[in-house]
């Protein structure tokens, strides 16, 4: 239902352009009742804000939440950088786990190393004898040991993906796109219910300390049903749910059966157009520059044809089609099939990375689902992949908003960080993970990323009563110690944005607290 909350003494940024700013607030029952209002005679929680400032509660617009709650406990090789480090990592947890135990691992980039050469099975020997799984930071590619190659029918590649050989056509143990999804991933020992339910609960408390009220997050049918709905109610976090299921012909009775609240809701489904740039898979109108010859691939329904077909089955299910495309071809293919949908829930292109310049316009009303610190990591290898040329259409944030589209930012956690804040500090400034200045032509106004992050990340994911801050929307809200809007807040401050989140609250119900931890 949610609580009563009044704070004030405060600055509030809402995001309603009728009113975009407050000095107090007040919620009752879970929803905003007034702005500018003393506390009432029968007060509820009052908060002194002492100046923070408050903005509504922040949300990702694509995330995988279970995954990302899972990760927390995964070896992380994120910040490995050279090939000693990456077989240190390996050693050092093999010796922490139990005999017969995988090794699960995940979050490394060649793109971190000198040489940038992809890793093959000789960085796992110190696992030895222990099946070893190492995930891509884009989730796209494996890295696993000769231990899992043996359980795997290495003798052609799949469709839609690529077993890596040597010169001897040996694998080298690296698994491309369905190589990893399909021959890998069934191989995975189990979760239970009971770690899986425990993975959310850390995911949100993380997503909470971060200002996130609301995620839109990729998941499993088998979970949402399985690991979700028995904790709906210890739900603290919003959750709209996009369901990672496309195969064809499919039924969508589960997602448009689904009992949605306001915690807990079904809103589309999830097909891939292609891979990512990290792994040359993302698929290009032209070869790699790396790599000529290649032009990366598309996959799945789009590579049988049948993505507009699944597209509009969806839309009359009455939700909405979510399509991964990230290369310039892949994002032409997929405009093409929503072209004309008339469907309730909008559709989304996620990634949108890529984009020819011809078909910027094109993207008028059109979501681009968009994640800004996958710039600040591909910035720092986009022009060996794509050439200086191809770069007006790399994350142009500036000329889709320009050409009407509608910017909701997210994450892809566990890829990268959820922290919004580094997010709009990159999408501000175009600073790669480097710290060097990229394409700053593309770059946007505070307020505007952060209206990706709010209201119109709301819009996206068809929340009508989240995003903003006005009576009768639901009180969520995020108070921080420093204004995002004056020069106070210098988003090129190496390592972050400089500010703090101090509260986050969920329907008036504070979710964080960092008053009391501190």
């Amino acid at each position: 239902m949610g609580s009563d909350l009044h704070i004030h003494n405060t600055r509030i940024w809402t995001a309603d352009r009728d009113r975009p700013e407050a000095e107090s607030i007040t919620i009752r029952d879970g929803l905003i009742v007034s702005l500018n209002t003393p506390s009432p005679d029968t007060s509820p929680k009052t908060i002194d804000a002492g100046g923070c400032v408050i903005i509504p509660g922040l949300i990702d617009a694509h995330t995988h939440l279970l995954m990302g709650g899972l990760s927390m406990s995964e070896l992380d090789l994120s910040g490995v950088q050279s090939r000693e480090a990456f077989e240190a990592a390996i050693a050092e947890r093999h010796a922490e786990l139990t005999p017969g135990k995988w090794l699960i691992a995940s979050g490394w980039s060649n793109e971190n190393w000198p040489g940038r050469e992809f890793p093959d099975k000789s960085w796992l020997q110190a696992a030895g004898d222990r099946p070893v799984v190492c995930r891509r930071v884009d989730i796209h590619a494996a890295l696993v040991n000769d231990v899992v190659l043996e359980m795997i029918d290495c003798a052609d590649d799949p469709t839609g993906g690529r077993i890596e050989r040597d010169a001897h056509d040996a694998p080298t143990g690296l698994m491309i796109e369905a190589a990893a999804w399909n021959l890998v991933n069934p191989l995975l020992p189990g979760v239970s219910v009971a770690d899986k339910q425990d993975a959310v609960r850390r995911a949100m408390a993380h997503h909470h300390a971060l200002g996130i009220t609301t995620v839109m997050s990729m998941e499993d049918a088998h979970d949402v049903e399985e690991v979700y709905l028995p904790i709906r109610d210890q739900l603290t976090l919003r959750m709209r749910v996009t369901l990672m299921e496309r195969a064809w012909p499919m039924s969508f009775d589960f997602g448009s059966d689904f009992p949605n609240d306001p915690m807990l809701a079904v809103i589309g489904y999830k097909a891939f157009a292609d891979g990512t740039l990290g792994s040359r898979t993302a698929r290009m109108l032209v070869d790699y520059d790396d790599d000529p010859g290649n032009r990366g691939m598309l996959v799945e329904l789009t590579r049988d044809g049948h993505l507009q077909e699944w597209a509009r089955a969806v839309a009359k299910a009455g939700l909405s089609p979510s399509i991964h495309a990230i290369g310039d071809e892949a994002v032409r293919v997929v405009l093409d099939a929503v072209a004309g949908i008339d469907v309730k829930r909008r559709p989304r292109i996620e990634h949108a990375q890529q984009i020819d310049p011809k078909d910027i316009p094109r993207f008028r009303g059109v979501i681009a689902s968009m994640q800004p610190l996958h710039k600040a990591d591909d910035a720092r290898y986009v022009t060996r992949r794509l050439g200086k040329n191809r770069l007006k259409g790399f994350f142009a944030f500036r000329e889709l908003l320009e050409a009407g589209a509608v910017l909701a930012f997210g994450s892809d956690w566990p890829v990268v960080s959820c922290d919004p804040l580094l997010g709009i500090r990159c999408a501000v400034t175009g600073l790669s993970l480097d710290e060097e200045e990229f394409t700053p032509e593309h770059n946007i106004t505070i307020e505007e990323a952060l209206r990706a992050y709010t209201a119109d990340a709301a819009y996206a994911i068809g929340g009508d009563d989240i995003g903003m801050l006005k009576p009768g929307m639901r009180g969520d809200l995020v108070m921080l110690d420093t204004d995002l809007m004056p020069s106070e807040w210098d988003p090129r401050v190496p390592g972050g944005p400089g500010g703090r989140v101090v509260l986050t609250a969920v329907g008036g119900d504070v979710r964080y607290d960092a008053r009391e931890i501190s």
